[in-house]
């Protein structure tokens, strides 16, 4: 009796600590996969944190570039290319902004699930909770940061909002002065053209003194012959001459004036010394003559007389 008492203590102690050497593997086995929780619960917080982190970054390096001042002398076409630049740059901070919120109340939400865990697995990791806790400030500091920064540059868009809008009434008066000075230049130049188109316009008539004096282009003038038996009053060019009258020419590209057939003499004021002939006969021309110093030919008068003979 007392044997059997013994092996059944033996027996007893034997299979408890055979139940204790398995809980403790137990114990082991779950201790390590509570560590390899926490580890990567670490790992995702510190890589959360570098990740808004280096978001915030690029977003102060865009406001930085956002806050180089508009130039307030633009000319047109620069003016427009800098203001749809402008506007583009601003969108795209904007839209920044916007993903930083969104990114940093995904980062929220993800460290406190993160706590959750953390805490079900390490109820007494101070360390672990500190962590945490760390973190929590780091992402609650970096939203801080992040509405600091939305509003300094909601401030930087309202201000090149307004010059933006300055700029743009700048460069539609220039447009307008433009449009303005290119219809008055137009006009200039109408008038220019004309005015040059009036100095350079001269006039020829050719035919026999009766067609010419019945025509009212000659008059005459001076005393009649002696007892008025031979020859005839000379005449001149009237005072008053009808441009419709004669043929238009252009001095500077008209060079050449062809005449009917005879020969002709040259009863106004022009200077035939400046001209040369096709043919020449004493005072007289025929067949064409050619104007060799036309500012000089025609300063006297811009209308020729010729006379046949």
């Amino acid at each position: 009796m007392k044997t059997t008492s013994i092996f059944v203590a033996l027996a007893t102690m034997a299979s408890l600590a055979a139940c204790d050497t398995g809980a403790r593997k137990q114990l082991a086995q779950s201790d390590s996969a509570r560590a390899d929780s926490l580890v990567r619960i670490k790992d995702e917080m510190l890589n959360e944190v570098m990740s808004s982190t280096q978001f915030v970054n690029d977003l102060n390096t865009e406001i930085a570039r956002l806050k180089t001042p508009l130039k307030s002398d633009l000319k047109v076409a620069a003016g427009e290319s800098q203001l749809a630049q402008a506007k583009a740059d601003r969108d795209a901070v904007t839209e920044r902004v916007r993903q930083l919120v969104a990114r940093l109340d995904s980062s929220e939400a993800r460290v406190a699930s993160l706590r959750a865990r953390a805490t079900s697995l390490a109820r007494n990791d101070e360390q672990l909770k500190q962590q945490v806790a760390l973190y929590e400030k780091t992402i609650a500091d970096l939203r801080d940061a992040a509405e600091r920064q939305r509003s300094e540059m909601q401030a930087i868009i309202d201000e090149q909002g307004t010059k933006i809008v300055a700029l743009s009434s700048k460069v539609d008066t220039v447009t307008r002065d433009n449009v303005r000075l290119a219809g008055e230049r137009a006009a200039l130049s109408d008038t220019v053209g004309q005015l040059t188109t009036e100095k350079n316009r001269v006039y020829y008539v050719a035919g026999t003194r009766d067609e010419l004096i019945r025509k009212g282009v000659l008059v005459q003038e001076g005393s009649r012959p002696v007892l008025g038996l031979f020859g005839s009053r000379p005449v001149v060019p009237a005072r008053t001459l009808d441009p419709s009258l004669f043929t238009s020419l252009d001095r500077l590209h008209d060079r050449v004036i062809t005449l009917p057939e005879g020969e002709y003499s040259v009863v106004s004021r022009q200077d035939l010394s400046f001209t040369t002939p096709v043919e020449r006969h004493d005072s007289r021309v025929a067949k064409a003559i050619k104007i060799d110093r036309p500012e000089k030919f025609w300063e006297p008068s811009k209308f020729l007389v010729l006379v046949r003979r």
